[in-house]
C-alpha cells in the first residue's frame, strides 16, 4: 500500500505487521499443542493458504522459547521444496546445541548416535517446526517418524509439528503413508468462517490511528459483504489494501458496498 493512500485513509501501518488474531479455534488448538509437545508426537497443522499458520506457528515458537519448558528447533533454509532430513537433522543440531558452528556428523550412524546422546543431555524434549511440509517427500516424513523413535529408544523427546496445505493431511492419509499417518495428531486451522467481520474491525483498529474509527475507512455494510465472499485473513488483506487505493485514486472516503462493487469487484 502506497504512503499516500495510508495517510489518507489514517493508516499507520502496514496490515501485514498487524501482529496475530487470535481466534477461539487458535486458542483452544494451543492448548492442545502445549499438553501433547512435551510427550515426543509428530502432530499435522494443516490449513488453506492465507489462514494464517506461519503466523500462527511464529506465535507458537515464540510462547514456548520464553516459557523454556521445551527446547525449539526449526530449519531456517529458504528452499522449501528442497528441504530432506539432512536439512532437518541439521536444524536440530544448531537449535539443541545453542551452536551454529557444531560440526554435525556426515555419517548417517554416528550423526543419529551424537544427536540421540544430545538431545538426552539437554533434559528438556524438544520440538522440530516444519513449514511447509506439505512439500516434504514421503521418504522424509518417514525418516522424522523414525527420527522419534531414534531419539525416544535414547531417553529423550521429540515432537516434530508438519504445518502445511490441506494436502499434507490427504498424503498422510494416503495408503503409501499408513505408518507415518497412523502414529500423526492432525489439527486444522481451517475456522475462518464467522470470525472474518471481527478480523476486519481487529485489524483496522491496530493499523490506524487513535483518532480514526472503523467507520472512518470503511462502512459496515461493505465490511459485510467483504466478510461474506472472502475465506481468509489474507484475502481480506489484499481486497482490502486494493480497494483502500482505488478509492484513494477516484476521492471515495469511506469506501462503502456500493464504491466497493465498482473499485473492485470480489468474485
Amino acid at each position: 500500500m502506497q504512503i499516500e493512500v495510508m495517510e489518507h485513509f489514517g493508516i499507520k501501518k502496514y496490515f501485514r505487521d498487524a501482529d496475530f488474531f487470535e481466534t477461539d479455534t487458535a486458542k483452544r488448538l494451543f492448548k492442545q499443542l502445549k499438553k501433547i509437545i512435551p510427550e515426543g508426537q509428530l502432530i499435522a497443522l494443516t490449513g488453506v493458504v492465507g489462514i494464517g499458520k506461519t503466523t500462527y506457528l511464529e506465535r507458537i515458537q515464540k510462547q514456548l522459547t520464553v516459557e523454556k519448558k521445551v527446547i525449539v528447533a526449526k530449519s531456517l533454509s529458504v528452499e522449501k521444496s528442497k528441504t530432506n532430513l539432512t536439512t532437518l537433522i541439521t536444524a536440530l543440531f544448531y537449535d539443541v546445541s545453542g551452536d551454529n558452528d557444531y560440526r554435525v556428523p556426515k555419517l548417517g550412524e554416528k550423526r543419529e548416535r551424537d544427536l540421540q546422546e544430545l538431545i538426552k543431555k539437554s533434559k528438556k524434549p524438544v520440538v522440530l517446526f516444519c513449514d511447509e511440509a506439505h512439500d516434504l517427500h514421503h521418504r522424509t516424513l518417514t525418516g522424522l517418524k523414525r527420527l522419534m523413535e531414534v531419539i525416544q529408544e535414547g531417553g529423550g523427546k521429540l515432537s516434530i509439528v508438519l504445518a502445511g496445505h490441506p494436502k499434507l493431511k490427504n498424503d498422510l492419509k494416503s495408503p503409501t503413508m499408513e505408518e507415518v499417518g497412523y502414529r500423526t495428531v492432525t489439527m486444522s486451522l481451517d475456522a475462518s468462517q464467522g470470525i472474518l467481520r471481527d478480523y476486519i474491525h481487529w485489524l483496522l483498529d491496530k493499523c490506524t490511528n487513535d483518532n480514526v474509527k472503523t467507520k472512518d475507512v470503511i462502512e459496515e455494510q461493505a465490511i459485510d459483504y467483504l466478510a461474506e465472499h472472502l475465506t481468509t485473513p489474507l484475502q481480506v488483506e489484499q481486497h482490502l489494501t486494493l480497494a483502500l487505493e482505488e478509492g484513494y485514486k477516484v476521492g471515495v472516503k469511506p469506501i462503502s458496498v456500493v464504491s466497493w462493487k465498482k473499485l473492485c469487484p470480489v468474485e
